[in-house]
């Protein structure tokens, strides 16, 4: 029970030290992974989140609605498939990702300060593991319950 405690406070106010540092950019802790993705991937299709984030696609439809009303990302059609949406980022979000790199990289030095280098990249791999273990689970007793 520990462990399920501790992960759920970690996660619980890193999400509010990244609202509070990302609102000057006018972003939140749900927003700033897109906008990082899609001036690392410009062009990269709105499904492929899927595959990345791990999250329902109406939570996608709903951020990234929201990243384009705000200027974030250009959305366009895809040649071969017209229900599909490639993203592009605007001059404003290769402005925002330089800070939202500094406040992630900030964040994660402070929760790995005490750690040497290979504990780091345990702690990453763990959550990693982790991570994977409970979505397959989930996925599993998702799928069985609607036989």
């Amino acid at each position: 029970m520990e462990i399920i405690k501790w992960l759920s406070i970690t996660a619980r106010y890193t999400r509010i030290y990244l609202d509070k540092e990302l609102a000057p950019l006018n972003l939140n802790s749900s927003q700033y992974m897109y906008v990082i993705r899609v001036c690392q991937e410009p062009g990269i299709t709105q499904d492929r989140f899927l595959k990345l984030f791990y999250v329902n696609p109406s939570n996608i439809t709903r951020s990234l609605a929201r990243l384009e009303k705000d200027g974030f990302i250009r959305r366009e059609s895809y040649p071969g498939d017209r229900r599909t949406w490639r993203l592009w980022p605007t001059r404003r979000a290769i402005e925002a990702n330089k800070k939202i790199q500094k406040i992630i990289a900030d964040m994660e030095g402070y929760l790995t300060d005490h750690l040497d280098d290979s504990q780091a990249r345990w702690l990453r791999e763990w959550l990693e593991d982790a991570g994977k273990k409970v979505i397959l689970q989930t996925s599993k007793d998702f799928f069985q319950e609607r036989g």
